[in-house]
């Protein structure tokens, strides 16, 4: 696989999401299947996808529903480049950080935050800005530990995935404890992999 045009190189998540292989992608379309339920039960218009990286979530959420409003914000300048390019068409795309959102308070219906806090050294602080620029809800998406690193570290070692650079591994249980403590209303589901909550703000 060689780069894409619009980035200096292939970022984990670009990888994950090119990867030619119709087993996996059969897997993360699932996968991004229950995020798009998921936001329609809110009946949200207006979704920011905070920490959209490439654009791959935004554009299957504008693909499934042409009716909602899409924004991505991602503090890479050469992953919002491409997704410019690939689905600047169905999607507004903008540099941001999760820790300060370019957004003033309420301007979104829902906010999606899929793959992201895993990432971050201050999950609390992107949580606030969540929040703060969610109107009724936040889907938020992160790797089901331990299952998720035993897999990646076989891939590694396979030669097939990347290292995703995690600092933080959320357990059934403590995703659910960590969601509880930002959240007073929220609902869980689980899709291979990953875990999704959905919560009311």
């Amino acid at each position: 696989m060689t780069d894409s045009p619009g980035t200096a190189s292939v970022s984990p998540n670009l990888h994950k999401y090119t990867y030619q292989n119709g087993f996996y992608q059969r897997h993360l379309q699932a996968f991004l299947g229950r995020i798009h339920a998921l936001l329609a039960t809110t009946d949200a218009t207006r979704v920011l996808d905070a920490g959209c990286g490439e654009g791959f979530v935004t554009d299957y959420l504008a693909r499934h529903n042409p009716a909602l409003t899409l924004t991505g914000v991602d503090l890479s300048d050469e992953a919002i480049a491409y997704a410019q390019e690939h689905f600047g068409e169905r999607a507004t795309f903008r540099t941001g950080s999760v820790y300060k959102l370019p957004f003033s308070d309420n301007s979104f219906d829902a906010v999606v935050c899929s793959e992201v806090l895993e990432h971050l050294d201050d999950p609390d602080r992107a949580v606030a800005e969540l929040k703060r620029v969610a109107r009724h809800h936040v889907l938020i998406t992160v790797p089901r530990e331990p299952y998720f690193q035993w897999l990646n570290v076989i891939g590694q070692k396979l030669g097939i995935s990347p290292d995703p650079e995690h600092v933080n591994f959320w357990t059934k249980t403590t995703f659910q404890q960590y969601m509880k403590l930002h959240f007073e209303r929220v609902a869980f589901e689980w899709k291979h992999l990953y875990q999704l909550a959905l919560a009311e703000v």
